[in-house]
């Protein structure tokens, strides 16, 4: 997030682990023990060069870490889509269905779109027009970030979604043009799940190649892990 706002580049990807958008503000959860997504947009709002920011998260499970977090904010839009797999239990009340949409000053900027299985591209895509779109033109956000997992993938022995690389790639075009047209082109990619070691990387590779506009460089930031 420091390298867009100090104006290095419009788009940088964070390839990130563990992941992180089930962390919650006061607790880990699924595997996820810092959230990512949400400490960028917290450090982006802080800064006072961003006043609202939308997280868009596609990977396969709910980003209920991250919805938690903004919950009663007005200033972050959350958007989910993902499997329909409601609640995990105690530690992971969050459902994930419509009903959620945030509360107090954040109501009604919470916005989940849970699918059936078996969504594919078609399904996806039509998420991302009817209702992500919109909402997202509404609120009328200066940042984005992008919350990327390719465990909503066909081949994905975790999720079962069934995006191909091409569903990939139009969900990207879609993000670049609403980061094109609210953001000034400013995205942030957040890594998170993604189970199958070479269709993952095929369906980045697709998401990437329509995110990345013409004369845009694209800025690849791992963190890695010190054993």
């Amino acid at each position: 997030m420091r390298h867009i706002l100090d104006g290095h580049s419009r788009i940088a990807y964070a390839l990130v682990r563990p992941p992180g958008h089930h962390a919650q503000p006061s607790q880990a959860d699924g595997y996820c023990f810092l959230n990512n997504a949400g400490l960028a947009v917290q450090s982006a709002l802080s800064s006072g060069l961003v006043r609202k920011a939308v997280i868009i998260d596609i990977d396969v499970h709910y980003g209920n870490g991250t919805a938690e977090g903004f919950y009663k904010s007005d200033k972050v839009l959350t958007v989910s889509i993902h499997m329909n797999h409601g609640s995990w239990g105690s530690s992971h009340p969050q459902t994930g269905m419509m009903s959620e949409l945030g509360e107090g000053e954040g109501f009604g900027y919470n916005l989940n779109v849970p699918l059936p299985n078996g969504t594919g591209d078609k399904g996806y895509v039509y998420a991302m027009n009817e209702l992500v779109v919109p909402a997202v033109d509404k609120f009328g956000p200066d940042m984005m970030v992008f919350v990327i997992g390719q465990d909503s993938s066909a081949f994905d022995p975790n999720g079962r979604q069934c995006l191909t690389m091409e569903g990939y790639r139009k969900i990207g075009l879609i993000i670049r043009e609403l980061a094109d047209k609210h953001c000034g082109g400013r995205v942030l990619i957040v890594q998170e799940g993604g189970y199958h070691m070479t269709y993952s990387a095929y369906c980045l590779h697709a998401t990437l190649e329509e995110l990345q506009a013409p004369g845009t460089k694209l800025k690849l930031q791992q963190k890695r892990r010190i054993n």
